[in-house]
């Protein structure tokens, strides 16, 4: 918990205003710096004018809730003669000074600065060096001493009236020769000596309190004198050598305190009561679910307020654990407070009426906790939408929320279109509002947009309608899979030289899952007895959520140490009945790399989100602070399933891809090859070379020949196209569809805009003649005024115009 209140003052013209964020703010800023959380962690920052700043849980960043403003105006001083003289640099500089650095930029930046002679320095605003406005820091102070009397201050000038007469008290051999001023003497003046460079002050200071200690006793306070009753009895308790001989007073108990003459540490006469003894707090139990330890009334934990509650109306106590020193609120009720973390919410029963629903009654174990229905305006559209997704969910074939959760985004997105246009009943809705919706979807990906057209067609079918008649076959795009990211060999090795500097439970966690290239969520579940024995061989078995059956892969000797390695650690944290192999952690902080002092386990599994995973952010944090880069010197991204790609892709390379599919436990080696392992360049090259003379791909990538049909291999005359449309309208080239499947689009120009035709080179002068037979034709068409005709050649021109100059490069070499 904060020390200081989530405050922050605001001037305005009248008075000074004050915001309490943590009782006016439900969290409506997103975070500037990543664009990604929202704002909900605050910062006491002094400096500031607001005196706080906001932080993001995610990407660790603060933010300030206003430019500073400088407390100081931009005014320097300069001693003269006659009087002390300011000089506005605002109002009488205009940028006249040249920085004698760089001698490029000038000086027009100013920068107040107390330990300066002038309280101000320049800074350049080109290479931003700073000048000062004079060469000394100090003023010279000629060596002359003052010294009390009983008429008058007596001034001796040491340089007119001193002959080096005096022998240095310290080493008897030099002679105090040298001055200086010393402002906290009372002769405001020292000597220091020629050879030993000691320094001798002029007089002896008189102590401003005696050596005199106070007791408190049943009868009164006892005074002791030490310099008269003390005879050096105490040996010095911390070094055992020196005996206890000096003292000096602190304000405190006794006022006093004592010196060792050898070791020169202090010793209090008296035991300090520790914080945890007189703020002991009776009434509160550790959240902590892994502290064991009883306290003094027989409570779990012993906790005690870390400072006193009085101080501030407004300030909470912030109160810890003496055990596992973990620091908490205990009024707070947010989930991410160790209170709020253990609060279990209570299951009511289901009521379809309300528009909040709780996942638990449909779903064992969800990752959301709700399904909200409030924000679909249209009663009747939520009623609806209601019944459609009770049905999905009662059906039982959804074992996550992910489907429910996407299903009613889509469907309220489509509901804020019906509210738009009032439409009251189910009987208004038509074609052209699945045609607007498009149009505002039209700048997510095509799988989304796909997704989100499947959605709205089974929610019609629902309905009773055709669903045919609202969404096309046209209208759902194509999903083309991005090649899969994987970790390098230079990566994966830097990763696991530099393991040793982060938590042991963390770097077991990255291994195991880099080995078993096991998915996040089954890594995360991953059960405490993981390791099997069969037929005289140890195998990691796990369960795969997504597949809900078994996997086993065969156990190295390396990989069971760090396993067992890892069972001894939870069952010595957590208990032995806690029944996962890896748990979470929190208070995972950048600065506290790489020893993590504050880390705290929990007895639960790791979260699945990259941004929520501990092993995830710690090996982030490893990257980018050991600075390790991949082959080609870029820095990797690091996420929670990419080592499911790499192990694969690994596996792939040495053993081929039937084992890397049975190493994922994929049903088809297509979902291996597609999105978990595809080849690489060379490979593809070394089967794609033949067919470039015969097919070329206008983005100059390589094409993969397994996307094309088994015909072509066979027969590559078979996908020719040297079609003729009408006696003026042909089509040269090559088609990747099979030919035996009717195509989609079979009208011309249509073949040379389509993502399936492939141009041939050997053809170049037919398409260089048709090309310039179409401008004729658009020139002959806008002089006689046949939009039909000229419409035709214009798209056939700039369709042409896509890949017509590439293929006469290649083709001309």
């Amino acid at each position: 918990m904060q020390k200081h209140p989530p405050i922050s003052f605001h001037q305005t013209l009248t008075d000074t205003l004050q915001i309490n964020w943590k009782q006016e703010y439900n969290g409506e800023f997103i975070c500037p710096k990543c664009n990604k959380a929202r704002i909900k962690h605050f910062l006491s920052h002094k400096k500031s004018d607001c005196k706080l700043r906001l932080r993001c849980h995610l990407c660790d960043q603060t933010t300030s809730l206003s430019c500073l403003i400088s407390k100081y105006p931009s005014i320097s001083f300069h001693p003269t003669l006659k009087e002390r003289l300011q000089v506005n640099w605002k109002k009488e500089y205009n940028g006249e000074f040249i920085c004698p650095k760089c001698n490029q930029g000038t000086l027009d930046k100013f920068i107040r600065d107390k330990d300066k002679l002038c309280k101000l320095t320049l800074r350049c605003n080109k290479c931003h060096q700073t000048t000062n406005l004079t060469c000394n820091k100090n003023p010279f102070r000629p060596p002359i001493s003052f010294h009390p009397t009983l008429k008058e201050v007596l001034q001796v000038d040491w340089n007119q009236e001193y002959k080096n007469e005096f022998i240095c008290p310290a080493c008897n051999k030099g002679h105090l020769t040298k001055f200086q001023y010393a402002s906290g003497a009372a002769c405001k003046l020292k000597l220091s000596c020629n050879v030993c460079d000691k320094i001798t002050y002029l007089t002896c200071q008189n102590k401003k309190h005696p050596a005199v200690s106070n007791h408190q006793t049943l009868k009164g306070k006892l005074q002791v004198d030490w310099k008269e009753e003390y005879n050096d009895e105490f040996v010095c308790f911390k070094c055992n050598n020196g005996r206890i001989g000096r003292f000096s007073y602190q304000e405190g108990l006794h006022n006093i305190k004592c010196c060792c003459t050898s070791c020169g540490q202090y010793t209090t006469l008296s035991c300090q009561i520790s914080p945890h003894i007189h703020s002991y707090r009776r009434d509160l139990c550790c959240p902590n679910p892994l502290c064991t330890n009883i306290g003094p009334n027989g409570q779990k934990g012993w906790i005690y307020e870390t400072f006193n509650k009085n101080r501030s109306e407004k300030t909470a106590s912030n109160c810890k654990c003496y055990f596992c020193k973990i620091n908490f609120n205990p009024t707070s009720i947010c989930n991410s407070s160790w209170n709020g973390n253990q609060n279990t919410d209570k299951l009511l029963p289901f009521c379809f009426s309300e528009n909040i629903w709780d996942f638990r009654h449909f779903v064992e174990k969800p990752q959301v906790k709700t399904l909200n229905f409030s924000s679909i305006k249209l009663q009747w559209y939520r009623e609806q939408v209601k019944q459609y997704l009770h049905f999905l969910l009662k059906s039982g074939n959804y074992t996550s929320v992910t489907v429910p959760v996407n299903s009613l985004v889509a469907l309220r997105q489509f509901g804020q279109l019906l509210y738009q246009y009032q439409i009251q009943d189910p009987s208004g809705i038509n074609r052209q509002l699945v045609l607007v919706f498009l149009d505002r979807e039209k700048a997510n990906s095509n799988r989304t947009i796909r997704e989100k057209l499947h959605i709205l067609k089974n929610f019609f079918e629902w309905l009773g309608f055709d669903a045919a008649t609202f969404v096309f076959v046209r209208d759902i795009p194509k999903v083309s899979y991005d090649n899969p990211d994987w970790l390098d060999e230079v990566t994966r090795n830097a990763i696991k030289q530099h393991l040793f500097r982060i938590p042991l439970p963390i770097a077991n966690q990255y291994l195991i899952q880099e080995y078993t290239a096991a998915r996040p969520g089954d890594i995360c579940q991953m059960n405490f007895n993981c390791l099997i024995e069969m037929n005289g061989k140890w195998y990691v078995n796990f369960y795969q959520h997504k597949t809900k059956r078994w996997h086993k892969i065969l156990a190295t000797r390396e990989i069971r140490k760090v396993i067992e390695q890892q069972q001894q650690w939870i069952q010595h944290t957590a208990g032995s009945s806690y029944p996962y192999l890896f748990c979470h952690f929190r208070s995972i902080r950048q600065e506290s790399y790489p020893d993590f002092d504050n880390i705290k386990p929990l007895p639960k599994p790791p979260r699945i989100k990259s941004g929520e995973n501990a092993m995830v952010r710690i090996i982030r944090m490893l990257i980018e602070r050991e600075n390790i880069r991949d082959a080609n010197g870029q820095k990797p991204y690091f996420t929670g399933k990419i080592t499911r790609h790499s192990r694969l892709q690994f596996i792939r390379t040495k053993y081929g891809m039937e084992a890397a599919q049975l190493y994922a436990d994929h049903k088809s080696s297509t979902t291996t090859f597609q999105h978990y392992a595809p080849p690489t360049r060379e490979q593809i090259a070394s089967v794609d070379l033949p067919f470039q003379e015969l097919l070329m791909n206008p983005s100059n990538k390589f094409l993969p020949w397994q996307s094309l049909p088994e015909s072509l291999l066979s027969n590559p005359t078979a996908h020719e196209l040297d079609l003729e449309i009408s006696p003026r309208n042909v089509v040269y080239g090559h088609c990747a569809l099979d030919p035996k499947i009717p195509c989609p689009v079979n009208l011309f120009p249509k073949c040379y805009g389509c993502s399936s035709f492939r141009p041939s080179s050997s053809k170049l002068p037919l398409y260089e003649r048709q090309y310039q037979g179409e401008k004729q034709r658009l020139v002959s068409a806008e002089e006689s005024g046949a939009e039909l005709a000229k419409e035709e050649a214009k798209a056939t021109i700039e369709a042409m115009d896509k890949w017509l100059p590439e293929l006469r490069s290649i083709a001309n070499g």
